[in-house]
């Protein structure tokens, strides 16, 4: 007598145990995975900035100056009005027309944070165009990948333009003038206002708008930001005097804000956050 061979099939829970751990490992290893990616993109960001900062500091070595930023608007807090010194009246980078009285941050990243982006590519625009002018910054600039080196043109000037790993154009963060303090009379020397938006920063320059958003240059230099992975740059809203603290004392909501949460993920040159 032949005896039939007996299989046994899984069971509905076998199969629906199977499942979900598949499923948890496709998970862990998609989490992993995407982890993995973000950092490779955040690497690639940092180097691409750590070669611009290098060709900054090769136009600055070449100019005997860092880059100048200001404007003439006479409604405008940077204005050098009374300065008997007629280089004062030159800039290498213009403030955005759009900028120029726009002190409350709150104001334009909620309703026209669009606008901040087109601010930020036109600065680009200014910036990129004046360092790749000098020889010795062209090349070190050539040093960057391609993918994330755009090429541009503006009346008939081919340049090159720096983004981020995510495609977001660098923000570049300029301190403004020096805080005035020697004009021709009194009426020309500087005073905070924060009903002005005019705050004196540690390194003796006025603050930027741009400062403001991201934190104070150090040292009169400018510095590079990443609006990171979620594209936003948010704000951190610095808008405290000369030696008051920050955070501010006592608002544990503030850090709480979606602005501020947007700027976590923020790669930056050098470190300008120091709270």
């Amino acid at each position: 007598m032949t005896r039939r061979a007996s299989y046994r099939g899984f069971t509905l829970i076998e199969l629906t145990i199977t499942i979900v751990v598949i499923l948890i490992l496709a998970t862990i290893a998609l989490s992993v995975g995407n982890r993995v990616l973000r950092k490779s993109e955040a690497d690639e960001t940092v180097a691409a900035m750590e070669i611009a900062t290098t060709a900054m500091h090769e136009w600055s070595e070449s100019m005997g100056r860092h880059p100048t930023y200001g404007t003439t608007e006479s409604n405008w807090s940077y204005m050098l009005s009374g300065m008997d010194d007629p280089d004062a009246w030159r800039y290498d980078i213009t403030i955005p027309e759009d900028l120029a009285g726009s002190t409350d941050t709150s104001t334009l990243l909620a309703a026209r944070e669009q606008q901040l982006h087109e601010s930020v590519e036109e600065l680009g625009h200014q910036f990129w165009k004046k360092m790749q002018a000098v020889e010795s910054t062209r090349a070190v600039m050539a040093k960057i990948d391609a993918d994330i080196l755009r090429s541009e043109e503006e009346g008939g000037v081919r340049f090159q333009c720096l983004e981020d790993s995510w495609g977001t154009p660098i923000m570049v963060v300029f301190p403004g003038r020096k805080w005035r303090t020697d004009g021709a009379s009194s009426e020309y020397n500087d005073a905070e206002d924060a009903g002005n938006g005019c705050w004196r920063d540690d390194d003796g320059t006025v603050r930027t708008f741009e400062e403001r958003l991201q934190g104070p240059a150090r040292n009169g230099r400018p510095y590079l930001v990443s609006a990171g992975p979620d594209g936003r740059f948010g704000n951190v809203d610095f808008s405290v005097g000369t030696g008051e603290t920050f955070p501010p004392d006592g608002d544990d909501a503030f850090l709480q804000r979606s602005e501020y949460q947007h700027t976590l993920d923020n790669i930056y040159s050098y470190e300008v956050r120091t709270w």
